[in-house]
């Protein structure tokens, strides 16, 4: 028998689902990194697939540690086109666009009234006129 097979047979296979529940994911992630190739896996007949749990194991490693050490540094916002980070000057302009913005938000508010309604509140409008047709359906 060659390695290849030996190893095969000496390393059980785990399921996606088992694999999703070791991991505390959802089973559609451990298919995601199935097909983007993050994580190996092998066709286990004509439905079944099986992940070894040394291929688990080389997938779940620590972290390294970022050159530095600068904590701040390391946590400072990033661009969103992966670019270089926010300095100090504009996260302090971002975070008085936002203040401006919730202070113009409410003078609308206060001026026009609500312009929509918040989204819980649809909810549980919705939920009571679902209730109301359920409740005359049973009666009838």
């Amino acid at each position: 028998m060659s390695n290849k097979a030996r190893d095969m047979v000496t390393d059980p296979y785990l399921s996606v689902g088992q694999v999703a529940r070791e991991l505390s994911v959802h089973p559609s992630t451990i298919r995601r990194w199935i097909d983007g190739g993050r994580l190996p896996a092998y066709r286990l007949g004509a439905k079944r697939i099986g992940v070894k749990r040394s291929d688990l194991a080389r997938l779940v490693a620590p972290r390294p540690v970022r050159k530095g050490g600068n904590v701040a540094e390391s946590t400072r916002l990033k661009e969103p086109s992966g670019g270089s980070a926010l300095t100090p000057e504009e996260c302090q302009r971002g975070l008085g666009a936002l203040a401006e913005l919730e202070r113009l938000s409410a003078a609308i508010a206060a001026r026009h009234g609500k312009l929509t309604p918040e989204s819980w509140e649809l909810i549980h409008q919705s939920r009571a006129e679902r209730t109301r047709s359920l409740m005359q359906a049973v009666e009838e």
